[in-house]
């Protein structure tokens, strides 16, 4: 074999030296084929310019058979007078010819370097156009010299490729939708994603998809599989194109719109990286433009989180260090939400700013879990933690969650992350309940709430009744404690509506805090019709009442030694249904 190898050598050598010593001797070619292969790479500029200028080359392919020495090269697009060349200094456009190996046969002025073959050569030569040639469909042909003066020639068509301005590219920042993740899968990682918009008019169908930085921070994105290259994630109406392994492969007709997304490498949020979107199709034609970065304008928004507030462990033993839906004989912290949503929620995740912190429901992925709640305490988390609700509207959850040490500590802040199905994310920061002044999902005070003189709540003193003790209790049939609660007179002057809650809180945000709502771990309200009972507050302390025009309640509340001291230091909150929250100082 290696004998062979070593006379093929010296038979090729002789050659060349007899083909070199006498041109008489040098033997034609044949074209073997003669393609176009798009338009991917920037080599070189109008003209004789050999340098690159921001535009893609055409690229074409010959593939050559036989024995000699080629010479030169010439590219004609039959029907213009547009002609490339390898020879300088004339009237025709420069060329870049390249072999097999992608090493250069043109030399840096344009001339071409004599190229001795045997058998088979595969040339590669790139051409600029400023638009003359390339704007139509049309026939090329090229032609191959050799050295012993003789030349080959073939054609191929080239469809009308269109220029890059006819691809608008926009980058519309970090959206909010998840739909792929730091992989070549088509995966949510529970990160909202950056969001491209592309826009084109065609008839063809799209192969691949890339986006590559044109400076600041290296970047890349693409739908070829197996490349190691996070995907793209592409949308045409609200549906997805990517096939399983994330590759592409749609026909569009006329003008049509993409929407690109992908997970940020963190230059698409730092703001000083600009990208190009690259679409390729399957005749050959690619087109490419640098996205123009743009601000997404507010508007108001018809979903969201509208509250999560953070409250210390009481009661409630759903989760544990680990991924099960049991508890370990601890309480929970709890995340009392309130959110307006229309879809199907598919996950809840809690996300600290440490880079370490996360709860979430999904199963599997190693993560402590969160569980789910609804307002009466039932549990909404399937057998293996996940979740799947369809909610319309406004909703109010509470997420249980077991301690990894830093909410004890205080130091980490926190978001909350609805996932629904479409990919959209809702999130809100979370606030601790002491606080103080975020609205929880049970209507807490806060700074919404408006002073108003249609409720009016007056102490009358300790007495006569006594149904509570000093904590918050889940039944109101528990036992009280030996001293007589603290009693109030409520008036409410020409009010209708449905009452949600009721809650008395302390204007300094610490001497007491008691409400109706059940499980956040605040003192009880009892609610009754007379001052000499009638209990009207749900067994679990809870309290809703319709109401209208002049109403007279009287509420009951174990006092925590501050309250009946000073009761004009405390206000009264009346949540209803609706929405309104009013609000009034206490009367002594």
């Amino acid at each position: 074999m290696k004998f062979g190898m070593k006379a093929a050598y010296l038979l090729f050598a002789a050659f060349v030296v007899v083909l070199f010593a006498n041109p008489a001797f040098a033997a034609m070619g044949e074209i073997q084929s003669f393609t176009f292969k798009g338009t991917e790479t920037d080599l070189l500029g109008m003209k004789e310019t050999l340098k690159p200028d921001g535009k893609p080359d055409a690229h074409f392919v010959v593939s050559l058979k036989g024995v000699g020495a080629i010479t030169g090269v010439e590219l004609k697009a039959i029907g213009t007078d547009r002609a490339w060349d390898t020879i300088p200094g004339n009237e025709k456009w420069g060329m870049i010819v390249r072999d097999g190996k992608g090493e250069d046969i043109t030399t840096a002025s344009g001339s071409f370097s004599t190229k001795p073959f045997f058998a088979f050569l595969t040339l590669h030569l790139y051409v600029a156009d400023d638009g003359t040639a390339f704007s139509e469909k049309r026939e090329y042909e090229v032609s191959v010299s050799f050295m012993d003066g003789s030349a080959v020639t073939a054609k191929t068509t080239v469809p009308g490729l269109p220029e890059s301005e006819e691809l608008s590219a926009v980058l519309l920042g970090i959206g909010d939708k998840d739909v792929v993740g730091k992989s070549e899968k088509i995966n949510r990682d529970g990160v909202r994603d950056a969001h491209f918009k592309t826009r084109f008019n065609t008839v063809s169908v799209v192969e691949e998809i890339s986006i590559r930085n044109v400076d600041g921070t290296s970047s890349a994105w693409d739908t070829a599989p197996g490349n190691g290259i996070w995907a793209i994630a592409v949308y045409t109406d609200g549906k997805l194109r990517n096939r399983e392994d994330g590759s592409v492969k749609f026909a569009v007709e006329g003008d049509t719109t993409l929407d690109l997304w992908v997970a940020d490498n963190g230059s698409i949020a730092a703001g000083a990286t600009r990208y190009e979107v690259i679409v390729k199709f399957n005749d050959g034609t690619v087109l490419r433009k640098v996205a123009e970065r743009q601000e997404v304008a507010k508007t108001a928004v018809d979903k969201g989180i509208l509250s999560a507030v953070l409250i210390e462990p009481t009661r409630g033993d759903l989760t544990s260090r680990s991924e099960a839906l049991k508890g370990d004989g601890k309480p929970d912290w709890k995340i009392a939400i309130e959110m307006v949503a229309e879809g199907r929620i598919i996950n809840f995740i809690v996300r600290g700013n440490d880079s370490a912190s996360e709860w979430d429901t999904i199963p599997g992925n190693g993560k402590w879990l969160v569980a789910v709640t609804d307002s009466s305490g039932n549990v909404l988390n399937e057998s293996n933690g996940s979740i799947s609700l369809n909610v319309s509207g406004k909703k109010e959850f509470d997420l249980w969650l077991t301690d990894n040490g830093t909410i004890t500590e205080g130091d980490v802040k926190y978001k909350v992350l609805v996932v629904m199905s479409d990919g959209s994310i809702l999130e809100k920061d979370v606030v601790r309940a002491e606080e103080g002044k975020e609205v929880s999902k049970a209507g807490m005070p806060s700074d919404r709430a408006q002073v108003s003189d249609k409720i009016r709540a007056t102490y009358r003193g300790k007495g006569p009744m006594n149904y509570l003790k000093k904590a918050e209790v889940s039944s109101l049939l528990a036992s009280a404690d030996a001293n007589p609660d603290a009693h109030m007179l409520l008036k409410l002057i020409n009010t209708k509506g449905t009452i949600k809650s009721i809650t008395v809180k302390a204007k300094d945000g610490k001497s007491g805090t008691w409400d109706t709502i059940p499980g956040n771990g605040v003192w009880n309200i009892v609610v009754t019709r007379a001052a000499s009972g009638g209990i009207l507050s749900n067994t679990d302390g809870s309290f809703n009442m319709e109401v209208e025009r002049n109403t007279e309640l009287h509420l009951w509340l174990a006092d925590n030694g501050n309250f009946g001291v000073a009761p004009e230091k405390f206000e009264i909150f009346i949540a209803f249904e609706d929405g309104r929250l009013l609000k009034n100082t206490i009367r002594k």
